[in-house]
């Protein structure tokens, strides 16, 4: 087995052109997905954080006061 046919192998199918060459789109494609998941993900525990910070001030807020 070649060289090329061993690298070949480990590329997946879909990945490479008809041409053989590695379809460089599926690689941007991918990365603009991944870029996009982490931002949405981000937002999500920014949320999240906050909703508990201010569920934990207006609990604060509504204690009755000691004096």
């Amino acid at each position: 087995m070649s060289q090329t046919q061993e690298i070949g192998q480990d590329v997946r199918p879909g990945i490479r052109r008809h041409d053989g060459s590695i379809d460089v789109d599926f690689y941007r494609a991918r990365a603009a997905a991944l870029r996009a998941q982490a931002i949405r993900d981000a937002f999500r525990q920014a949320g999240a954080r906050f909703r508990a910070f201010q569920a934990m001030w207006m609990r604060l807020a509504l204690l009755p006061s000691g004096g």
